[in-house]
C-alpha cells in the first residue's frame, strides 16, 4: 500500500485495471457515499466468463435418449379369404369383410398375390352396411372398377413378371383411385360425378375369388370380421 500512496497520495482507489493480459478487465465498485451515494448492492454477482474460452455458467443436461427405442408396430398379414363361399354366404356377410375407411385412408389396402394375364385380382368394396358397391379388379393386362373404369394397364405394368409374388397397393384416398406395386405408383384415375359419390360410401372391403396362398396386411385402421383371420374361418387350414 506504501507504493500505491506514492504514487497517487491519499486518493481514493476505487477501481484496479489489470494489464498484459488477453484483454483488459477493470474490477472494482464505488464505496459507501462515493458516485452518487447509492448504497452497495448485496446482489451476488453475475459470473465471470472467460472470452477465450466460454463456458455455460448453468449447464443444461441434454435430453435423455432411449437406449432402446421402439419400432413402429408391424401390421399383421392374413390371407387372402375368399369370400364367394357358402360359409361367406357368397360375399353378403359382414363377418367375411374388414371395416376400413378406405376414402379416408393414406395406408389403402396391400395386398401381396402372384401376377397372372388372365386371372384377375379382385377386391368387393361395401358401404357401412354391408351393401356392395362395386369390385375393385386387374390383371397385367386390365384394370377395372364396376361402373367406372375398365381400361388396359399402362406400359409399365405389363413389363412386370406374369407368375412373380408382388405386393401391390389399392387406395381410394379422396376419391382418387391409385394403384401402387412395391411401393411405385403405376396407375392413377380421379373419380367423378356418379363414380366419386358412389364410392366415397366404402367402409368394408373383401376379396372376390382369392387364394389363400394371397396375404394382405391388417393395419391398425381396419377392423376384421370374425371369418378375416389367420385361417379364414377353417377355410384356409394353417400347416
Amino acid at each position: 500500500s506504501s507504493g500505491i500512496n506514492a504514487e497517487y497520495g491519499d486518493a481514493d482507489v476505487d477501481r484496479i485495471i489489470f494489464k498484459h493480459m488477453a484483454g483488459e478487465y477493470i474490477r472494482g465498485r464505488p464505496k459507501n457515499g462515493i458516485g452518487g451515494g447509492e448504497e452497495e448492492s448485496t446482489d451476488a454477482p453475475d459470473p465471470i466468463i472467460d472470452p477465450v474460452d466460454p463456458v455455460d455458467p448453468d449447464p443444461v443436461d441434454p435430453d435423455p435418449v432411449d437406449p432402446d427405442p421402439v419400432d413402429p408396430e408391424e401390421p399383421d398379414v392374413n390371407p387372402t379369404c375368399n369370400c364367394w363361399t357358402r360359409e361367406c354366404g357368397f360375399c353378403s356377410k359382414l363377418a367375411c369383410t374388414v371395416k376400413h375407411d378406405l376414402v379416408n385412408s393414406e395406408a389403402g389396402i396391400t395386398v401381396t398375390s402372384a401376377l397372372k394375364w388372365k386371372k384377375l385380382n379382385s377386391i368387393m368394396l361395401f358401404d357401412e352396411n354391408g351393401n356392395a358397391l362395386g369390385n375393385f379388379q386387374w390383371n397385367l393386362k386390365s384394370i377395372h372398377l364396376t361402373g367406372c373404369i375398365s381400361c388396359q394397364t399402362p406400359p409399365a405394368m405389363r413389363q412386370l413378371k406374369r407368375g412373380d409374388t408382388t405386393a401391390w397397393n389399392f387406395s381410394l384416398k379422396d376419391g382418387v383411385l391409385q394403384l401402387k406395386v412395391d411401393g411405385e405408383v403405376l396407375y392413377e384415375n380421379k373419380l367423378k360425378g356418379k363414380c366419386a359419390e358412389t364410392y366415397s360410401e366404402v367402409k368394408r372391403f373383401s376379396f372376390y375369388d382369392s387364394t389363400c396362398e394371397g396375404t394382405f396386411n391388417l393395419t391398425d385402421e381396419m377392423e376384421a370380421g370374425e371369418m378375416m383371420n389367420s385361417d379364414c374361418g377353417g377355410t384356409c387350414p394353417q400347416e
